[in-house]
């Protein structure tokens, strides 16, 4: 004898893990758009019609672009594996069995918070020790008298912009987590709940005819 018992999909937590996917996915490619428009400013050519007493706009010799890098690359890997997982979730195509499953899950979620923990570290610490990083520069020169303090303010609010928008996409990604993890426990109980009433019907003979 076999006893199912009803499982508890809980599918609030389905539901909201869902909002905080998608929510992943507005923040990525919010955090990867301001960047590439941050990299098209420092590309861009600026017109040197300067007004009397102003200073042509210049970047360093060798811009220090790594901070910016950085947290572009994990972005928008993010928001290809965030879409890439919500393409498979409506398809249900991504098949595994449970506890296979939900450890992929919970593993594959701990690393996108650790590389987004990381992005962000190390932005905030290059940034802040290299005079010729992009944002560092850009906010050091953005009251400057030059015909570019335009493009450097521009600069420097998009990056803090990017820095604090990746900040939200970190916590909505262990959100994710969370939830993640609330429904692998759920399933180990159910699953310890149908071995245990499993084992009693078949001590007692008695209990097939109160649950049949």
């Amino acid at each position: 004898m076999s006893i199912e018992l009803p499982r508890d999909n809980r599918p609030c937590l389905s539901s909201a893990r869902s909002a905080l996917r998608l929510l992943n996915i507005v923040f990525s490619a919010a955090v990867a758009g301001t960047l590439i428009h941050t990299l098209e400013i420092y590309r861009s050519n600026i017109s040197l019609d300067l007004r009397h007493g102003e200073l042509p706009m210049t970047w360093p010799a060798r811009t220090n672009l790594a901070p910016t890098l950085i947290l572009f690359i994990v972005a928008a890997s993010n928001f290809v594996a965030s879409v890439a997982i919500m393409a498979m979730s409506a398809k249900r195509s991504f098949r595994r069995p449970i506890r296979t499953r939900d450890a992929y899950r919970i593993l594959a979620g701990s690393l996108v918070v650790v590389l987004w923990v990381s992005a962000i570290s190390g932005f905030q610490w290059i940034d802040a020790k290299s005079k010729a990083s992009l944002g560092h520069y850009a906010c050091g020169n953005r009251n400057v008298l030059s015909n570019g303090r335009f493009q450097y303010r521009a600069v420097c609010t998009e990056q803090g912009l990017a820095f604090y928008l990746a900040i939200g996409a970190a916590l909505v990604e262990a959100a994710t987590l969370c939830t993640l993890a609330i429904t692998a426990l759920q399933a180990k109980k159910d699953r310890e709940s149908i071995i245990t009433l499993n084992e009693k019907g078949a001590l007692d003979p008695s209990f097939e005819k109160r649950y049949p």
